[in-house]
């Protein structure tokens, strides 16, 4: 934290390009962002906005490709 000053957080995604990269399989992983770090209060986060915002940019990936 005090070297980069994160704002968000990503632990389901290193074992997604871990076994990806050891198993020499192509991935790609896109997320969107709910809430940012601090107190674990689920009723701040926005779901619908997140779900919006990638399902645009995974449109927009699959649309360029």
């Amino acid at each position: 934290r005090e070297v980069f000053s994160p704002a968000t957080e990503s632990m389901e995604g290193a074992a997604l390009h871990y076994v990806c990269l050891m198993e020499k399989v192509p991935f790609v992983q896109i997320r969107s962002v709910s809430n940012y770090i601090g107190e674990r209060n689920k009723k701040k986060w926005d779901m619908n906005e997140s779900i919006l915002n990638l399902n645009h940019s995974l449109t927009s990936l699959i649309n360029n490709y």
